[in-house]
């Protein structure tokens, strides 16, 4: 009788043990924290396909390019907190580490596992829409991920939360400054200010100033595709010579068309000689003239090089 009590002690001394073990494991492990702890590690080491594996993680309508590991930097977080409402907790979570924040990620259960576990979901998508308007050129990066938006338009993509998203531009003729951002969930925006690099502008001066050369050597009246010229009433007896005396500084600045660049007005003054024999007393004499001008251009690129074209004249 007392070996009987003695293995009836023992089975209930067991399943207490076991139920404790459960009720410390639904608590802890299991718990919804505990899903939320188990997320923020598999982002913040870029697992992105189990991530999106989980229950309740929808992109749907959303750009989802920036999902890729290399657009995003995972970041140290913490759960803060655990607050239920009906059905739903709300999981507090703190960004740790230089970029700070907090955000709320809803979850609820959705199962259970081996009839004694529950198993957990987002109630609410842990993505926030995350809108990136360039302006300049369509072209950009996200971490080491490149991205074009079609047309330059703005683009809303699908950015898991929480994680560090820098937005750039950088080539051999464009620069951005790096635009950092934590998606922290619902909604953010970024602008983009694409512009020219130095290395830019000094090829720009560089053609401009080849051009206006070439039109200088033209040994007429009205230099072909170029922006200045002179009329003159009286008979030319010479071949007219053109200087350039005052070189116009090129700026570069966006046309109408994102991704294409224009060289707005640039003032400058050519200096025209020229022999002409008056046409009232057939005396002749040397015309020296200046001649103030703007020129004009739109930009294009073969390979490496800046080619101008001149604007409408």
């Amino acid at each position: 009788m007392r070996i009987v009590l003695g293995w009836v002690g023992a089975v209930v001394l067991l399943a207490g043990v076991l139920i404790g073990g459960v009720l410390v494991a639904n608590a802890t492990v299991f718990s919804a924290s505990g899903f939320v702890r188990d997320y923020l590690g598999a982002l913040a080491e870029g697992r992105v396909d189990e991530v999106l594996a989980l229950p309740g993680v929808d992109v749907a309508g959303l750009d989802d390019r920036l999902l890729d590991p290399r657009a995003f930097t995972g970041v140290a977080a913490e759960v803060v907190s655990d607050e239920v409402r009906g059905q739903v907790h709300h999981v507090r979570v703190r960004v740790t580490g230089q970029t700070q924040g907090e955000t709320v990620l809803e979850v609820t259960r959705v199962g259970t596992r081996f009839a004694l576990f529950p198993e957990w979901g987002f109630a609410a998508s842990p993505v926030t829409r995350l809108t990136v308007t360039p302006s300049g050129d369509a072209r950009f990066t996200a971490g080491s991920l490149p991205v074009e938006s079609w047309g330059g338009t703005p683009v809303t993509f699908a950015a898991l939360t929480p994680a560090l998203y820098t937005f750039g531009h950088s080539s051999r003729f464009l620069t951005a400054d790096p635009v950092t951002v934590l998606a922290r969930g619902g909604s953010a925006d970024v602008a983009l200010d694409i512009r020219p690099s130095d290395a830019f502008v000094r090829a720009v001066q560089a053609a401009v100033e080849a051009d206006l050369t070439g039109c200088a050597s033209q040994r007429i009246l009205f230099p072909t595709g170029c922006p200045f010229g002179y009329a003159i009433e009286n008979r030319v007896v010479s071949e007219p010579r053109w200087t350039i005396v005052e070189m116009p500084d090129a700026t570069v600045a966006p046309s109408d068309r994102i991704g294409t660049w224009a060289v707005p007005g640039a003032e400058g003054v050519a200096h025209l000689s020229v022999e002409v024999q008056s046409l009232f007393d057939g005396s002749v004499s040397t015309l020296e003239e200046d001649v103030p001008f703007s020129a004009a251009y739109r930009i294009a690129f073969d390979g490496d090089a800046v080619v101008l074209a001149p604007a409408l004249r």
